[in-house]
């Protein structure tokens, strides 16, 4: 404990004593370090920590120890050797596209991605010069194309599986064609996690941590994931932008992390079940889960993400369009709200929140219409999800 006896109250009010454990006393739950400020301890280790990180810290927009416990933690599970984390999913895109992407230079991103990135390439960036190459999924003749080109793109964006049609992309085929041309891969790898995608050779790996790092529904975060090099590249923009992650959610995301495999297995589990009973209901149809057989990319699904399908679902709802709103309203267990990955189970309604901007026909060729409803699969019991579903729809007369 700091002596602070000889001080006079208002210095005491301020410079209160630290308490921290005896060496071998650690706590058994890592502290938040809620400080925006770190102390040099000369002017030589001052000039160390403005220029090196891994030096230790200065000031929290830069870097804190909560936030690298978390940073460390993701990067191993991904199987790359540094990771930069953000104040949310979208923050770490932006700053990926604002390190690599310039005036004049291209990049591609699949329609079936996150709309958020299609907003931020499509409208942002445009407005400073970047051309963005938007094709679906089933267009990778023109991804070769254009990589082949006087003009090769430099970025390329892709999500897999996809939202909301949960398509699965060939990352093998990407990956060669995209380094063909020099051209760097990042994959939005939020709905197949930590544990997936890790053995391909993706340059940049982004997560939104709110989903199923937190999984409780209470904590924005992003992470950005890649070799030491490009993350060194993407920090000073990524800090200079100001989306940092801070303690207080870095620690609900790493207390989240605990239970991260038993979350996920659990909501995967019950994804897996719904989705088959899905196929045999008269009021839902084209059900799209990549471990069920008849999914147009299931043979890529088993070779590329180890058995796991993930905890979101997509089917059409078979009623007319004014039955659309009265299921939606009619469900009790399953919440109308964005996102997935937490332990509550959500429904969304997908042109709504994520095919609006699209037109009508290529929002069609990514799988959204009125009727596509997207569920993100929680841990409760599967027959009262099933009995929700059940009296929605009833409500609904499909």
């Amino acid at each position: 404990m700091n002596d602070i006896r000889h001080l006079r109250h208002d210095t005491k009010f301020v410079h209160h004593p630290h308490c921290p454990p005896p060496d071998g006393n650690r706590s058994l739950v890592s502290p938040i370090y809620q400080s925006a400020k770190y102390v040099a301890s000369s002017m030589a280790h001052l000039r160390r920590l403005l220029t090196n990180r891994e030096e230790g810290y200065i000031y929290s927009r830069i870097s804190n120890p909560t936030v690298r416990e978390l940073e460390d933690l993701l990067a191993d599970l991904q199987g790359r050797d540094n990771a930069l984390a953000t104040a949310s999913g979208i923050a770490a895109l932006t700053a990926v596209a604002m390190t690599f992407l310039n005036a004049g230079d291209r990049a591609v991103i699949f329609t079936e991605s996150y709309k958020p990135t299609r907003f931020l390439l499509g409208n942002i960036l445009a407005r400073f010069g970047v051309e963005t190459i938007r094709i679906s999924r089933n267009e990778y003749s023109a991804f070769e194309k254009i990589c082949q080109s006087d003009h090769p793109p430099k970025l390329v964006f892709l999500e897999s599986p996809t939202n909301p049609s949960l398509r699965i992309h060939d990352l093998d085929w990407i990956i060669k064609t995209a380094r063909a041309a020099s051209c760097l891969t990042v994959l939005d790898n939020t709905f197949a996690g930590f544990l997936a995608h890790g053995e391909f050779a993706i340059d940049i790996f982004v997560h939104s941590l709110t989903k199923l790092a937190g999984g409780h529904s209470d904590a924005l975060g992003g992470m950005i994931i890649s070799r030491k090099e490009l993350i060194e590249k993407v920090f000073p923009v990524a800090i200079t932008l100001g989306g940092c992650l801070d303690p207080h959610s870095a620690w609900l995301i790493l207390r989240g992390m605990k239970t991260y495999g038993l979350r996920t297995q659990a909501a995967s589990k019950n994804a897996h079940e719904l989705a088959l009973w899905l196929t045999t209901q008269p009021w839902a149809e084209k059900v799209r889960y990549p471990a069920l057989k008849n999914h147009p990319d299931h043979e890529l699904w088993q070779k590329q993400n180890n058995g796991d399908g993930g905890s979101a679902v997509t089917f059409e709802l078979t009623c007319a369009e004014s039955g659309v709103d009265i299921f939606f309203n009619s469900l009790k267990l399953f919440s109308l709200a964005p996102s997935l990955g937490c332990v509550e189970s959500l429904a969304a309604p997908c042109l709504i929140f994520f095919g609006d901007d699209l037109p009508t026909e290529e929002a069609r060729l990514a799988g959204i219409t009125s009727k596509t409803v997207r569920l993100g699969i929680g841990i409760e019991h599967i027959n009262d999800l099933k009995n929700d579903l059940i009296s929605a729809s009833t409500a609904a007369n499909i």
